[in-house]
């Protein structure tokens, strides 16, 4: 009977280990974000919100930026969280209005590989 529950046991482990052990892979260079704005023919800019960043990385948590979302495979909704690079960003200078969302970035991003 012991010997029964050990091998159960035994199986049960080799069964649970190796997909406790997975992690998705991503990009260490990666940042987080979060669709905050879509420009829907209104007008309005399409934003991200930075939610997560890499080690070293020259924009902070809560900023925002400007993205082209045609970029992506996918079509991009508000409110998606997406994984992207930063190829170059410039402080935003245009105007802006009460009527829309303006961030504080303008920015050329690519998208990474383990998102849309």
């Amino acid at each position: 009977m012991k010997t029964f529950v050990l091998h159960c046991c035994f199986l049960f482990l080799l069964v649970i280990l190796p997909v406790t052990g997975c992690k998705k892979e991503t990009n260490p260079d990666c940042y987080k974000g979060k669709v905050v704005s879509l420009n829907n023919g209104d007008g309005c800019n399409n934003i991200l919100e930075i939610i997560e960043c890499p080690d070293g990385a020259e924009l902070s948590i809560g900023s925002t930026t400007t993205f082209d979302p045609t970029l992506a495979i996918s079509k991009i909704n508000k409110g998606d969280l997406i994984s992207f690079k930063i190829i170059q960003y410039n402080k935003w200078t245009g105007p802006a209005n009460a009527a829309c969302l303006w961030p504080e970035f303008t920015a050329q991003i690519e998208f990474c590989n383990n998102n849309k």
